[in-house]
């Protein structure tokens, strides 16, 4: 697929944060073209390195990207990049997601590995999106309360309840029989 505008690489994420963008936006564009828009051209989102940053935010979010390209890599055929595993890409204290230390524990727990070699805690479904659970789930999730004949069921017992409007036999509901 061919995409009609530039791709959004890992190194244009951590730049735009640097400048001031939203990191959670960039982090959006970056996985939209990662599993939809720019499929074919993963090398290439993934291949350069971050250019080093100038604030604090910014290196924890390049070490935050560092694990996100691991992360996916390891779903994809894709080997990971030499880059992800240099030094800059790991902090030196832990940076909790949620500052509530109730949910410390929880974080360390589910945390994906990527994520916690980095001192990064952030839960288990971070990198959740839309594309992978629609490749897992066939459009239908598998939590569904209703079974395939359940469905079928309820439907025909509808059918078979409710007749339709356009009985012949059928009078509207204000019209009288009186008329």
């Amino acid at each position: 697929m061919t995409t009609p505008y530039s791709i959004y690489a890992i190194t244009d994420a951590v730049a735009s944060i640097d400048h001031g963008e939203d990191p959670w936006f960039a982090l959006g564009r970056f996985l939209h073209d990662w599993w939809c828009y720019a499929v074919d051209r993963r090398q290439d989102l993934i291949s350069a390195p971050p250019a080093p940053t100038t604030t604090t935010e910014g290196k924890y979010w390049a070490a935050f990207f560092a694990a996100t390209v691991e992360e996916l890599c390891s779903k994809t055929p894709f080997p990971c990049p030499a880059w992800i595993d240099k030094q800059d890409y790991k902090l030196e204290t832990p940076w909790f997601y949620s500052s509530l230390p109730s949910q410390h524990e929880w974080l360390l727990s589910t945390t994906p590995e990527p994520f916690k070699k980095r001192n990064i805690f952030v839960g288990g479904s971070i990198l959740d999106n839309k594309y992978e659970l629609q490749q897992n789930f066939h459009m239908k999730p598998r939590w569904s309360i209703w079974s395939d004949q359940d469905l079928q069921n309820l439907a025909a017992a509808a059918e078979l309840s409710s007749p339709s409007p356009f009985d012949s036999d059928r009078k509207f509901p204000l019209q009288s029989s009186s008329l």
